[in-house]
């Protein structure tokens, strides 16, 4: 993953000819910090969400879903992330209300180690706790009917750890909520 070096002044020499006068106050040079384009999983029995950042890491957008009786899951991901030009995996990590971790995590950690090993990125786990309910949830709020809520609700719920992952991955904004 792209850093984001401390003290890195992309903007200084455009700043220090436009205030060239020692006198004058010079503003603070920004910095540009990416995290370059992640992806995120929200592994289910059936189907699994899927969902992209922009090329920053900024915006969390829902891709598709894979149908785990007709896809290759591992395949499907590789795929979408060498098309995408992916920085980084994040699978969603299923565990209970009180923390605990359940079979579901276990598969999930298993598909996690999967496809590290076939794309060669960073794969990191993100608590999924209630995102799929989020997704029913904003869909139905939206005006969704009920059988398109059904066919985009995985990769909403995706989108939605992504969005989590992003924020909590920011600079400036502290460590990431996720799980590892």
């Amino acid at each position: 993953m792209p850093s984001c070096p401390r003290g890195e002044d992309l903007a200084a020499s455009s700043w220090t000819r436009l205030w060239s006068r020692p006198q004058a106050r010079r503003p603070k040079p920004f910095r540009r910090c990416e995290l370059g384009r992640v992806l995120a999983v929200d592994p289910g029995e059936r189907r699994v969400g899927v969902a992209l950042s922009d090329a920053g890491g900024t915006i969390a957008q829902p891709w598709t879903v894979i149908d785990r009786s007709r896809s290759d899951v591992v395949a499907e991901v590789e795929k979408i992330a060498r098309e995408h030009h992916v920085e980084t995996i994040v699978v969603g990590l299923p565990v209970s209300l009180s923390g605990r971790e359940g079979p579901s995590a276990a598969s999930a950690r298993r598909l996690a180690e999967k496809l590290g090993s076939a794309t060669g990125l960073t794969v990191e786990m993100h608590d999924e706790r209630y995102s799929t309910v989020a997704a029913e949830r904003i869909m139905r709020q939206g005006g969704a009917p009920p059988k398109k809520r059904r066919h985009r609700r995985d990769k909403v719920a995706a989108a939605i750890i992504l969005s989590e992952y992003l924020m909590g991955r920011s600079p400036g904004v502290g460590e990431s909520g996720g799980r590892s």
